[in-house]
């Protein structure tokens, strides 16, 4: 009877997302206006946001402790003013984390007892984790209202960079309530296999971090204009947060050992790393030839794109998460008509090889980084042919080709 009661009280077609992001994912905003468009009703709850110039989505509602001061509350306020200066995923930052896992609060309740009471004035008829942190909440709030549950790993979030203490326990809280969703998604077949074997699943659906495919944005020179540089400069663009694991000091020292002199290398983004960089590429002998451009909003970033002349995804194979990663540049660097460099990981190189529209390699050193910086850029005729190919490749690589497959999974759900 109480099941019934909480199905005739929910609300039909509508979907309550679950996310600890505070700046809301590109896939979950994805998500939500194609889903919007085929009907449904989106609501996304989201962490606590000190930042007024990110609350302009009214889709977007922000998890609020009400000034409780409970344990979490505090938790969480601190990590956010600590994520101000310190470099989210460097040592101090995961020690901090290991500790408060262990010590202070539990993996499983945390995000539970942040959300549970906004959470509860929705009657959703569906409920979607983002990411393993909200499965544990996700689960109890469809429960309580009769929802069905669906689970998008963004990630293979217990393969992360954590402690084996901590792998285990995300594993343990993953494989408790995995079972019970409707539907499970990630974001490339590697991950989906994986997921699948370690929960003896019957199907993991694959909807990738596509960009959609607007028109490419115009060859520009906005960034030979803003640092100075000649028309005959090549430029290398690496854009994202400036953290510790995607192996940016590397990157940054290997443009030392670059040989050709018309190469430079554009970071657009920022992070608590930007000023260790920014001395790495200050010590570069002879010309500067590392440039530094602040992170820019979301609508305008495939326009900065798009005046390089080349994407680098410098990634290493740090944790099986990483080894398995498709991060969103790789389809940014697409959309935009890009040719791309990245780390020789298995799903970076089958979409760049497998697609030629670019080269992978070994970046695990600056001289090995180097060479391939020289590589990329040695042949026009080879460079001319990978821009040709993403031509095709972004029409098909697109939000437009995922939309469809996401849609279908919900409209099983209504």
């Amino acid at each position: 009877m109480l099941a019934a009661a909480a199905r005739q009280g929910r609300e039909s077609d509508s979907i309550l997302m679950l996310t600890a992001d505070r700046q809301i994912d590109r896939r979950i905003l994805l998500q939500a206006d194609s889903l919007g468009k085929a009907g449904w009703r989106v609501t996304i709850l989201a962490m606590k946001d000190d930042d007024t110039g990110r609350r302009d989505d009214s889709r977007v509602v922000r998890v609020s402790g009400g000034g409780s001061g409970g344990l979490e509350e505090r938790v969480a306020d601190g990590y956010r003013r600590l994520a101000g200066w310190l470099p989210m995923n460097g040592s101090v930052m995961r020690t901090l984390k290991r500790l408060a896992w262990r010590f202070v609060v539990d993996q499983e309740t945390f995000h539970a007892r942040l959300y549970s009471d906004a959470a509860s004035r929705f009657t959703p008829q569906v409920v979607v984790a983002h990411d393993l942190p909200m499965l544990p909440v996700a689960s109890q709030v469809a429960r309580a209202c009769a929802a069905r549950l669906v689970y998008d790993s963004h990630e293979l979030y217990s393969e992360q960079e954590f402690s084996a203490r901590e792998r285990k326990r995300w594993a343990e809280i993953e494989a408790r309530y995995i079972g019970h969703c409707d539907a499970v998604m990630t974001i490339n077949e590697s991950i989906a296999h994986e997921l699948r074997c370690r929960h003896a699943l019957h199907r993991v659906h694959v909807i990738s971090n596509a960009e959609r495919a607007t028109g490419a944005p115009p060859r520009s020179r906005r960034f030979h204009q803003r640092f100075g540089l000649p028309a005959t400069c090549k430029l290398l663009l690496f854009q994202g947060g400036l953290s510790e694991n995607r192996n940016l000091q590397v990157l940054v020292q290997g443009m030392r050992h670059v040989t050709n002199p018309d190469v430079a290398l554009v970071i657009l983004g920022d992070g608590a790393l930007q000023q260790r960089l920014m001395r790495d590429a200050r010590s570069l002998p002879g010309a500067q030839r590392v440039f530094f451009h602040p992170a820019v909003p979301q609508c305008e970033l495939l326009a900065h794109t798009g005046a390089a002349d080349a994407g680098v995804i410098p990634y290493q194979a740090t944790c099986l998460n990483n080894h398995f990663c498709t991060p969103n540049k790789l389809f940014e660097f697409i959309a935009a008509g890009i040719p791309i460099l990245g780390s020789d990981l298995p799903e970076i190189r089958s979409m760049i090889t497998g697609r030629g529209i670019g080269l992978v390699g070994d970046m695990s050193s600056p001289r090995a980084t180097a060479s391939l910086i020289d590589d990329l850029f040695a042949d026009e005729a080879r460079l001319s042919a990978w821009r040709d190919n993403l031509q095709q490749v972004r029409r098909t690589v697109c939000w437009e080709a995922e939309e469809g497959k996401l849609i279908a999974i919900y409209e099983a759900l209504r």
